[in-house]
């Protein structure tokens, strides 16, 4: 038995030099698939027929469409705030614990909907509770499908959208069949008992680590060192030697940027160092590491008996969440907190340190202009369709077509994920530019036949937004920062729809010009495709004077 037991521990020594735990790219990540589209379908799939549902209920109260809209606007306000504060959540429960608290507080809400007499019964429950539980919803269950799988995002998620768009087209449908056989009470109660599936939703919800499997990696070792000097300002402490011209003054130590001269025996400088994350499929590390072989030792030059120092060694984020970067399995490094006040405190609990980073700005800003953008367009184009005087056949055909080539985009995406790995700033990009450039031409017409297949080209682009939002930033900053990255954007395109919104309304209203009220829509559009060239510009010129250097 003993001779057993050391064998065992010996393999299971091996399997750990050996492999490195990585996301499954499927197994359980179905699972959260599925629950990612019934989450959806559950909490948004009956929003564009609400006005349909309550329209006699308000018209008998004598509120009018009017309350339809505050409805709303609450919802949206709720749902931005909550979804900011599921990053405070987060810092104490699991995604799966907020999932299902989020899922409880909608499947509530639908249940004392059932029981509404009032419009400010009504703002509670469908405004404020509602949006409550999917603001709660919606970071989770986009961080723990970012979790779960690195190289076919795009597949997964256009074949999610997909599922949500097609339950989404057949809605109205139901809801007039149920309203019929079931009346209003009896309807509110089916979407009650649909709301409830969003529980399952959050179930399924698992930690990733519970789920990784093992992949081949070499032995390397990790030693965490300070990003800056925790007691010592002597430059020479942190000085290990570097690879030169293939050779190595000290084969005990290899830093990233060693790693890579070695790899392709020609130095690299440190902004290309950046773009080190597009070399490997794995997702993105946020922290530097050095690496020793196993059978080096280690020789720490810094003062690890620093207090400051151990104090943030144990505040380290968990490694599980930080994943891998190539062949390197990465510990993480200790931060070494700014007591500088209650501000800094404030700034550190809700992670707005994020907006330091002025590529993520960059990114947020033109994603909620494009995204509001987006969804206002298609909130206005049946009014502006029956400005032009076209039969009400005429226009439920426009807008069926737009849907059609929405969805069939959406599964073509799917399909092209499978072949090709395709980056989903670029998708959105590209997105948002031409969708700037077709509704220009869009307003140029008022017939029926070029409205037809306008529409269903800017249906087609629309996917191509749908499906990249959730995923940029996912590329862009590590998973374990996620849930507060995208809980600041959703605050920003909360404010975005409170203010711009209501603007472009107003302006719309005051010139009956649905021509203008486009036009600054596509400006939005024009301001996340112009400061993102910018950047690129900006990147291409600081690598090409870098190359320049390096060179002479």
């Amino acid at each position: 038995m003993t001779v057993k037991r050391k064998q065992s521990l010996q393999e299971s020594n091996s399997d750990e030099k050996n492999y490195k735990m990585v996301p499954p790219e499927g197994g359980w990540g179905y699972l959260v698939c599925i629950g990612l589209s019934v989450i959806f379908i559950a909490g948004t799939a009956h929003q564009p027929v609400f006005g349909f549902i309550y329209n006699d209920f308000l018209n008998d109260l004598g509120a009018g469409t009017g309350a339809v809209t505050v409805v709303y606007g609450v919802f949206q306000v709720t749902v931005a705030l909550a979804g900011f504060s599921a990053n405070i959540a987060l810092k104490k429960l699991s995604l799966r614990q907020v999932g299902l608290i989020g899922a409880f507080i909608y499947t509530l809400a639908s249940f004392l909907a059932i029981f509404v007499v009032s419009t400010t019964q009504l703002i509670i429950t469908n405004g404020l509770l509602q949006g409550l539980g999917m603001g709660l919803l919606i970071p989770v269950s986009y961080t723990s499908f970012n979790s779960y799988f690195t190289k076919k995002k795009v597949l997964y998620l256009s074949l999610c959208k997909a599922s949500i768009g097609l339950i989404t087209m057949v809605y109205p449908l139901f809801i007039k069949f149920t309203i019929i056989e079931y009346g209003f009470r009896g309807t509110l109660a089916i979407l009650c008992a649909i709301s409830a599936h969003s529980i399952f939703g959050a179930i399924v919800m698992h930690p990733v680590k519970w789920h990784m499997v093992k992949e081949i990696k070499s032995c390397e070792k990790i030693v965490l060192i300070p990003p800056t000097p925790a007691v010592d300002d002597n430059e020479d402490k942190f000085n290990f030697p570097k690879v030169e011209n293939g050779g190595t003054k000290n084969k005990g130590t290899r830093s990233v940027e060693n790693l890579l001269i070695a790899n392709n025996n020609k130095p690299k400088n440190g902004s290309q160092l950046l773009f080190v994350p597009k070399l490997d499929d794995s997702r993105r590390l946020s922290i530097p590491v050095v690496l020793i072989p196993d059978n080096a030792k280690t020789d720490s030059k810094f003062n690890s008996s620093d207090n400051v120092y151990l104090e943030n060694l144990y505040k380290a984020a968990s490694v599980s969440s930080l994943g891998n970067f190539g062949n390197i399995a990465a510990e993480p490094m200790p931060i070494i907190k700014n007591k500088e006040g209650k501000w800094q405190t404030v700034a550190e609990f809700l992670d707005l340190t994020l907006l330091k980073d002025l590529v993520y700005d960059n990114i947020i800003i033109g994603m909620s202009l494009a995204f509001f953008s987006d969804l206002t367009f298609f909130t206005l184009e049946p009014l502006f369709l029956d400005k032009n005087h076209l039969s009400r056949a005429e226009i439920a055909n426009i807008i069926a077509t737009g849907g059609a080539t929405d969805m069939s985009a959406r599964l073509l995406l799917a399909v092209s994920g499978q072949f090709f790995r395709m980056n989903s700033r670029y998708m959105f990009y590209i997105g948002a530019l031409l969708t700037a450039i077709f509704r220009i031409v869009f307003i140029q017409y008022t017939t029926y036949i070029p409205l037809l297949v306008l529409t269903g080209v800017l249906g087609a682009l629309r996917s191509f937004l749908h499906i990249a939002q959730p995923i940029v930033m996912a590329e862009h900053v590590p998973i374990e920062r996620y849930p507060p990255a995208y809980g600041l954007y959703m605050l920003l395109a909360g404010f975005i729809s409170l203010t711009v919104g209501p603007m472009i309304g107003f302006i719309r209203d005051y010139t009956g010009n649905y021509v203008l009220a486009f036009l600054m829509l596509t400006m939005c559009n024009v301001f996340c495709v112009l400061p993102w060239t910018i950047e690129a510009v900006l990147k291409y010129v600081m690598r090409r004077k870098s190359s320049k250097g390096n060179q002479g």
